[in-house]
């Protein structure tokens, strides 16, 4: 493997990381694996580098039980998109039970491809018709956190209840009342939004110090 590949891929693990504990979940297991066994398992089986990850114990702000993250890097899948969709659900990676996805898992897709539209619509459809939580991304975006970004301001998914406090606060008769941030755009994504969702974004005032904004996430 040439070095810059190794280097993205290493990265863009850590990056992983700490999307997936910002989301809720579990990932002290794969924090300590070293660099040389992480490049030997992209040299593996195709999914040998695929991450199953529980939902911290406790009061967690997690959407599902579990995260996996499946690494499709050597094949392409944009024109048989249908295919692994139905295949990622269908036929676990190494044919056990604790490594098959289930439509209740948080899914992440690590592509290795030009990134398409299609990803978008499918990732909604997926939400859409089976309330399967499904995004994408190609390996290059996450080799930096882009919600950690000098230019990015802090965005965070709110609970419920404070959506619920949210809306009395602001006299609306309902959330969707709030600006839009799309379903595919790239910080939704990272925070696993689904449509419904809202965000609460701090963005830096000359008059304020701190702005509140606020988004609820829609197709």
């Amino acid at each position: 493997m040439d070095p810059e590949s190794a280097d993205i891929i290493i990265r863009s693990r850590n990056t992983l990381l700490d999307i997936l504990d910002e989301r809720g979940y579990e990932t002290k297991a794969y924090r300590h694996i070293a660099n040389e066994q992480i490049l030997m398992l992209a040299e593996g089986a195709p999914r040998a580098l695929d991450m199953v990850l529980p939902k911290k114990s406790g009061e967690s702000p997690a959407p599902c039980e579990r995260a996996i993250v499946c690494y499709q890097l050597r094949t392409p899948i944009r024109l048989r998109l249908g295919t692994f969709v139905r295949d990622i659900y269908e036929i676990p990676p190494d044919a056990s039970e604790w490594s098959a996805v289930k439509r209740t898992d948080d899914v992440i897709v690590i592509l290795n491809e030009p990134y398409h539209e299609v990803f978008d619509k499918t990732s909604l459809q997926m939400w859409q018709t089976q309330k399967a939580r499904m995004s994408f991304f190609h390996i290059k975006q996450v080799v930096v956190h882009p919600g950690r970004h000098v230019l990015v301001p802090p965005h965070r998914k709110m609970s419920a209840e404070e959506t619920a406090v949210l809306v009395e606060r602001l006299h609306l008769t309902h959330k969707s009342q709030l600006p839009l941030i799309r379903h595919h755009d790239i910080q939704a994504r990272v925070l696993g939004l689904v449509p419904g969702d809202v965000v609460q974004i701090m963005r830096p005032s000359p008059t304020a110090g701190i702005a509140e904004y606020y988004r609820i996430c829609a197709a």
